[in-house]
C-alpha cells in the first residue's frame, strides 16, 4: 500500500486475503480512507505499539486469519484474541469485523452485538466504511489534524510519523499546566525543529551545510547546530564591515526569521527553567505561543522543500 494523502485516515486491516485488500484498499479511497494492511495478529501488535500507531484510526479485522506470521492456515480463535488485545491496546479507535463466509457472519453478529459491528465481505464495504469513517472523525486527535490540515501534510509528506506524534502531542497538550508535560512539549518543539534542519540538510544541502549536523556515536541520533543553522540562514551577517558574508535564506527581520529564534530560545531554555520562578519559568501560554509560531515555519519548509520559495 502506498503512503496515504495528508486528507486520508489511515486505518489498520488485519486479512490473509491480499486480492481482497487490493479491492478493499480501492473502496477505502473513496470514503478518503488509506489502509495499512497486515496479514497477522502479530505484525498488528508491531503496527500498532510502533510510531504508526500514532496515526491509525481505525481497525478493520477479518473474523479468520493468523494471529501469528508462520501459521500456515487461518486460526479460528484469531477474533477473540485480536477483539481482546485492541480493546486493551487502543480502546478509542473503532474497530469493525469481516467475513466472507455466513454462517461465520450470522454467528459472530450474533455474539458481537452491541459491541463490535460486523460486515459481510462483497457485500456491505460501502456501509462498513462509511461507519468507520464517521467514528473516526470524532477521536480528538482527528479533530485536531482535520485543524491544521496544511501543516499535518507537510509532516507527512516530509517528516514522517515520528513528527506527527510529536506535533500532534503540542496540540493536543499545549494547554497542559503541569511543570512535567510543559517540559515534554517544549521537548517535542525543540525535536520537530531539528527535524526541520535535518530534512533540510538532506533536501537542499547548502541551506544546512554539513558542518552544523553532527553524527552521534552508533549513527542512530544527530546533534544539530540550532544557532549556527539560523546564523548560516541569514547570511552570516558581519556587524563590523555592515554585510552579509553568504547567502541569505531568511531576512533577520522577517517573521519566519523571528519566529524560528523564539521557538529555538523558548524551548531551549524552558526546558532548563522549569524548576525557577518569575519571569525565567515557561508556562502553558508560552507552550502555544511557541507553538503557533512553529507551525509557520513548518509552512514555511513545506514552501522551501516543494519549490515555492517563501522566504
Amino acid at each position: 500500500m502506498g503512503k496515504p494523502d495528508a486528507d486520508h485516515l489511515t486505518m489498520l486491516v488485519i486479512d490473509d486475503d491480499e486480492q481482497y485488500v487490493d479491492a478493499l484498499f480501492r473502496d477505502g479511497q473513496r470514503y478518503g480512507i488509506a489502509l495499512r494492511h497486515v496479514a497477522s495478529l502479530e505484525a498488528g501488535k508491531e503496527i500498532i505499539e510502533g510510531d504508526e500507531g500514532k496515526t491509525l484510526c481505525g481497525i478493520i479485522l477479518d473474523v479468520e486469519c493468523y494471529k501469528h506470521r508462520n501459521q500456515e492456515t487461518p486460526d479460528g480463535s484469531f477474533i477473540i484474541a485480536a477483539t481482546k488485545y485492541f480493546t486493551e491496546r487502543a480502546p478509542d479507535l473503532p474497530l469493525v469485523a469481516i467475513t466472507g463466509v455466513q454462517p461465520l457472519f450470522e454467528r459472530y453478529q450474533r455474539d458481537f452485538d452491541g459491541i463490535w459491528q460486523v460486515y459481510r465481505k462483497g457485500r456491505d464495504e460501502a456501509a462498513m466504511f462509511a461507519c468507520l469513517r464517521k467514528s473516526a472523525e470524532e477521536l480528538g486527535w482527528v479533530k485536531i489534524v482535520n485543524r491544521y490540515p496544511d501543516v499535518f501534510g507537510v509532516v507527512e509528506r516530509h517528516l514522517g510519523s515520528d513528527a506527527h506524534g510529536e506535533l500532534l502531542d503540542c496540540l493536543v497538550n499545549m494547554q497542559a499546566t503541569a511543570l512535567p508535560r510543559i517540559r515534554g512539549n517544549l521537548a517535542n518543539l525543540r525535536s520537530l525543529q531539528e527535524k526541520i534542519y535535518l530534512a533540510l540538510h538532506r533536501i537542499e544541502p547548502e541551506m544546512v551545510p554539513a558542518q552544523f549536523i553532527q553524527t552521534r556515536q552508533g549513527g542512530d541520533k544527530s546533534c544539530v547546530d540550532v544557532a549556527r543553522i539560523l546564523e548560516h540562514l541569514k547570511g552570516g551577517y558581519d556587524p563590523h564591515a555592515q554585510r552579509n558574508t553568504g547567502r541569505v535564506y531568511l531576512h533577520y527581520r522577517s517573521i519566519l526569521y523571528r519566529f524560528s529564534e523564539m521557538v529555538y530560545k523558548v524551548a531551549s531554555d524552558g526546558i532548563h527553567a522549569i524548576d525557577e520562578g518569575g519571569a525565567f519559568r515557561p508556562t502553558a501560554y508560552t507552550v502555544q505561543a511557541a507553538t503557533f509560531a512553529l507551525l509557520d515555519l513548518l509552512l514555511w519548509f513545506g514552501s522551501v522543500t516543494e519549490g515555492k520559495g517563501r522566504r
